[in-house]
């Protein structure tokens, strides 16, 4: 053994270096290097194509909640962090590069997975259908491809796929392989956003183990002395909650304070257009109990039963007929009417017990780039026009049969649905406006206008 002078290391006759004074050191495992440069997917291009495609559709599902500055999990911009990051709730990585089944972001992607804790994103929109779960999983295996100058991962002990395997059977397809597991069926949109179009009840559903929170607002009538524009005067509100007991099945009970009204309903849609069919038809139907002063309320109990048909045409037009029975909708308790057979001489007082028989047309025009924004319309026409008036029955021979309508402009944010609007009728609930509201003329003195808006707020159980 010799030693050599600069360094003074002991080296061996063959002048090779021998183990050094210091101990050995294993060498330290490559913990999240990137499979591309820091700016991106660059360093493989196969990724690189892909991630354009992923973050388009993510602007379009998801950056309404997860945007910067405004969640935990941003998914705008650069998506190189989810590689690195991991869930607070769970914690585990949302990205394994090369393994979609252990990236937590695909499993919280897939409804019914059991290795989540949370809900299933998008919350309160559909979930991804087959071609855009199969389009996220293509992206994270290219990941794990590594490209041109790209650094392969190497996870560390306890990183990885092999430290987080998925804790539940995923239900999205794969393509690759020949697996056993069937396609996923394709799933549209619904044909609305809202399951009330603005009064009148949509073909959309919230979906299984939904629940649903709502109010809906009427001011009062603008153009009243000192009502500034109807926001000073008196107001009709309701209160709702629905639940989604099954994929297409709702209940709701809902509270107003026009007439102490209360509606208990249902809306069973078996045909939907999201599931691949080509219109959208089912049913509505309520009870209502109005339990304002006797004297001033006739009829307390009715009901009401509409059927529903729609379809969303190009994306972006939302149609749906109504048509409609409600029983005793006459709730005005000093109802007199001329009987020209009779003895006596002027109108009597008689009991309205007869229904209304309506049609209605609901429309939405959706806008932007995400179609989140609508121009909304709805239109409710009593049948016959020249038999039922103001009020139902023939209470006022003088006032409008031109039917409730309503045209205003809304917003979806996944979780939230908000409208805003301008209407001929102040009514909510589904006999009170069934009648054409309590609507007049608009065209008439000073007018029968109303602002309103909705609003409502989802959470899946």
């Amino acid at each position: 053994m010799t030693h050599c002078p600069r360094r003074r290391r002991r080296c061996s006759r063959s002048g090779s270096p021998a183990s050094s004074r210091r101990p050995h050191r294993r060498p330290r495992p490559l913990r999240h290097l990137a499979l591309r440069p820091a700016g991106g997917a660059a360093g493989n291009k196969k990724a690189a194509d892909l991630e354009v495609k992923v973050r388009k559709l993510f602007d379009d599902k998801c950056s309404a909640c997860h945007e910067a500055g405004g969640s935990e999990v941003v998914l705008v911009g650069d998506l190189a962090h989810l590689s690195r990051d991991k869930s607070k709730e769970s914690g585990k990585r949302f990205v394994v590069p090369g393994d979609p089944e252990g990236s937590y972001l695909v499993a919280k992607l897939v409804p019914g997975h059991k290795g989540i804790k949370g809900d299933v994103m998008p919350m309160g929109d559909d979930p991804l259908n087959a071609k855009e779960m199969e389009l996220v999983r293509s992206w994270i295996v290219a990941l794990g491809e590594p490209g041109a100058g790209a650094a392969v991962e190497t996870p560390a002990p306890g990183e990885g796929a092999a430290a987080e395997p998925s804790e539940g059977p995923s239900e999205a397809p794969t393509d690759a392989g020949g697996g056993d597991k069937p396609a996923e069926k394709e799933r549209g949109k619904p044909p609305f956003h809202g399951t009330f179009q603005i009064n009148l009840p949509t073909t959309t559903t919230l979906g299984r183990r939904t629940f649903e929170f709502r109010i809906d607002h009427r001011f009062g009538q603008v153009g009243a002395e000192r009502g500034a524009f109807g926001l000073d005067a008196g107001a009709n509100i309701s209160y709702g909650f629905a639940y989604g007991i099954l994929n297409g099945w709702d209940v709701l009970i809902r509270r107003t304070n026009s007439r102490k009204g209360y509606e208990l309903g249902t809306k069973y849609i078996p045909i939907r257009q999201e599931d691949g069919k080509k219109l959208s038809f089912g049913g509505y139907a309520s009870v209502e109990y109005l339990r304002d002063f006797p004297s001033n309320t006739a009829n307390p109990w009715a009901g009401n039963f509409q059927l529903l048909l729609s379809r969303l045409w190009f994306d972006r037009w939302s149609t749906q007929l109504t048509v409609g029975y409600h029983l005793r909708t006459n709730h005005s308790a000093n109802v007199q009417v001329d009987l020209p057979d009779d003895d006596v001489a002027g109108p009597v007082k008689v009991r309205d017990k007869r229904g209304t028989l309506g049609i209605g047309i609901a429309s939405t025009v959706w806008l932007g780039q995400k179609k989140r924004w609508g121009i909304d319309l709805e239109y409710h026409l009593p049948i016959p026009a020249d038999v039922f008036f103001y009020r139902g029955g023939n209470a006022d021979r003088n006032g409008s049969n031109i039917g409730s309508w309503a045209i205003g402009g809304s917003v979806n944010t996944g979780k939230h649905f908000f409208q805003i609007f301008i209407t001929n009728t102040r009514e909510i609930h589904t006999n009170l406006y069934a009648p054409g509201g309590q609507s007049k003329n608009p065209f008439s003195d000073r007018g029968n206008f109303f602002f309103g808006f909705n609003l409502s707020r989802k959470w899946s159980l």
